[in-house]
């Protein structure tokens, strides 16, 4: 898990399980004040470009069980579709734009993300399941879910380099289906967390050092999200997360002086 340690002129120095080096992923891709919707082509590949470790991503599921990177509860808020994603076959999808000045910026899924990026396998993504409410509680809908994940994983060889963040219950349920990404308890109970053997907790900026260090002291890495501001960047990393997710990706790349001053945003 490729990132980067930091001795600054304001002496940020990290002490965490991933070799004492925080991994950092966009949220959505530049994050919530770039120009492009998160989770777009045009959000997530600069993101990359620029150095990051990879990305965080919303992702639900097609009505024939094709992952697709979306936010919202719904289609209505964002894009010129009405409903849920579940509502509609991949295939009708394909002309879902967001609502945005930027021209035309499609809906896509993980596979036309994955065959977008060179170098895959030496990227990470965090995915943030999107159990809508009307669907949160129906397990059949929840396994549906993984074994898309499981499929797509084993398809590009990239396991390893997955989060899943959900609830007990779907993490749970991953295990059960076999899948071998890495499982992110959302919300910081680290004694479930060691109980279940689940690789990470999720948790905010609002955390107490304490807390992460107890983590840290049993075996469980952290991730960590809320960073909207460079001040917020700041705060994170003097908690010592093992992961982060940024909204504000550029100023932490320079900081850690891992930005690529080679690659030309868009």
């Amino acid at each position: 898990m490729l990132s980067s340690s930091c001795e600054t002129e304001e002496d940020f120095n990290v002490s965490n399980l991933n070799h004492n080096l925080i991994m950092i992923l966009g949220h959505g891709g530049m994050g919530d004040m770039y120009k492009y919707p998160n989770n777009s082509l045009e959000a997530i590949i600069p993101v990359i470009g620029i150095g990051a470790d990879g990305s965080e991503l919303d992702v639900q599921l097609s009505k024939d069980s094709i992952l697709v990177l979306y936010h919202d509860e719904k289609l209505d808020s964002r894009t010129n579709y009405t409903g849920f994603v579940h509502d509609y076959t991949w295939y009708e999808l394909q002309n879902c734009l967001y609502s945005t000045m930027m021209g035309e910026v499609h809906i896509i899924s993980i596979d036309e993300l994955f065959n977008s990026l060179s170098g895959l396998n030496d990227l990470y993504f965090s995915f943030d399941c999107k159990l809508q409410n009307n669907l949160y509680y129906d397990q059949i809908y929840r396994e549906c879910f993984l074994r898309a994940i499981k499929k797509t994983s084993v398809k590009y060889n990239i396991e390893d380099n997955i989060f899943i963040e959900g609830d007990l219950n779907f993490l749970k349920t991953a295990k059960e289906l076999g899948l071998r990404c890495k499982g992110v308890l959302i919300g910081s109970n680290v004694d479930m967390a060691v109980e279940n053997e689940i690789f990470a907790i999720g948790t905010t900026l609002n955390t107490p050092a304490e807390e992460i260090s107890y983590a840290h002291e049993k075996g469980i890495h952290v991730m960590m999200w809320g960073a909207k501001t460079d001040m917020g960047n700041k705060q994170a990393i003097r908690l010592n997360p093992d992961f982060l997710q940024t909204d504000k990706p550029i100023p932490i790349l320079m900081l850690f002086k891992r930005f690529n001053y080679n690659y030309r945003i868009p």
